[in-house]
C-alpha cells in the first residue's frame, strides 16, 4: 500500500518524537516535493525535528502526466495547498492513502473516491492493528498536543 502524507501531519509525528509509530504502522511513507520544500523551509527556521522526518521517509516525484494533473488542479482548487495537491495527485493516480487533516483535502479526497487517513484514524489504526497500547497512544496524543500546540477533538472516539 502506498501511503503519502502531507507536511501537517508529519509535524505532529515529528515534534512528538513519533515517526517511527507510522512507519510501523505503514511501513514506508512517501512525501511529495512540495511537502518536501514546506519542511526544508521549516528547517531553515529553525525547528530541527524535521531532520528525523526527511531521514524516515521517501520522496515521491510526480510523473509528467500526473505534475499536469497538479497543475490544472492548482489552478482549480485556491484553498489547498502544493503539498496537499500534490498528494493527492499521487494518491489518486498511484491507488495510494493520504495521510492529511486538512479540511479541505479531507472534502476532496471524500469526493473523489481517494482514501484518507487523518490523526484520528491513524491513532484508531494504531489501537485495532495493535502497534500501540491504549496507554502508549493516551501519552503520544499528551505528547503530540503539547508539542504541536493542538488538541485532537472527540481522541475517546478512537477506543470505540
Amino acid at each position: 500500500m502506498l501511503v503519502v502524507s502531507d507536511t501537517d501531519i508529519l509535524s505532529m509525528f515529528g515534534k512528538a518524537g513519533a515517526v517511527q509509530h507510522l512507519k510501523r504502522l505503514f511501513g514506508d511513507v512517501y512525501i511529495p516535493p512540495a511537502v518536501y520544500e514546506e519542511l526544508i523551509r521549516a528547517r531553515e527556521i529553525g525547528f530541527h525535528f524535521v531532520d528525523e522526518l526527511i531521514e524516515n521517509v521517501g520522496i515521491m516525484n510526480l510523473s509528467d502526466y500526473e505534475y499536469s494533473e497538479f497543475v490544472h488542479l492548482a489552478n482549480d482548487e485556491r484553498y489547498l495547498h502544493s503539498g496537499e495537491l500534490q498528494g493527492i495527485v499521487l494518491c489518486k493516480n498511484r491507488n495510494g492513502v493520504l495521510l492529511t487533516n486538512d479540511r479541505r483535502a479531507k472534502s476532496f479526497c471524500k469526493s473523489n473516491d481517494i482514501v484518507y487517513f487523518d490523526i484520528k484514524g491513524i491513532l484508531r489504526a494504531f489501537y485495532t492493528k495493535e502497534v500501540l497500547k491504549e496507554e502508549e497512544i493516551r501519552d503520544l496524543v499528551k505528547n503530540i498536543e503539547e508539542k504541536d500546540n493542538t488538541q485532537i477533538k472527540h481522541f475517546e472516539e478512537v477506543f470505540g
